[in-house]
């Protein structure tokens, strides 16, 4: 229905738009016939309502592209909050983690320090007992 009366509403502003380019001029005009009242006011009506109906359709897709914004906007804001929790998150498992691997790195250290510890303390009893030995078979012998 809308496309047929814009079709109608076009097809009338071309009709009385301009006169054809190809007619010839006339040398004496005949008085222009006159368009009776009551149809310029319905073509004037129906151009109203026309153009009444693309308003409201602009004036609809205008506060729907207005909600698509805010809509829009929150999204943004929504995915930098979340942008920054993973941010902060991630910067405290980074500290968790460095803290772990320090603590860890430490624990390895003082394991390996008792580890040569031990085997110090036991390469030092079998030489003492080595030399005890020796003592004893040295008095032994004498």
């Amino acid at each position: 229905m809308k496309k047929f009366l814009f079709i109608v509403f076009c097809a009338a502003a071309m009709a009385f738009a301009a006169p054809e380019a190809n007619s010839a001029p006339v040398a004496t005009e005949a008085p222009a016939e006159q368009v009776p009242v009551d149809v310029m006011q319905e073509e004037l009506a129906m151009r109203d309502s026309v153009m009444q109906v693309r308003d409201s359709l602009c004036a609809v897709e205008k506060d729907s592209l207005r909600k698509a914004v805010v809509v829009e906007e929150a999204k943004c804001a929504n995915w930098e909050q979340s942008y920054q929790t993973m941010k902060q998150n991630n910067e405290v498992c980074a500290q968790a983690l460095g803290v772990a691997i320090d603590v860890n790195e430490k624990n390895k250290d003082k394991a390996d320090d008792e580890r040569k510890k031990a085997a110090t303390m036991a390469s030092t009893s079998f030489m003492g007992g080595l030399a005890i030995g020796l003592l004893v078979m040295w008095l032994i012998m004498k």
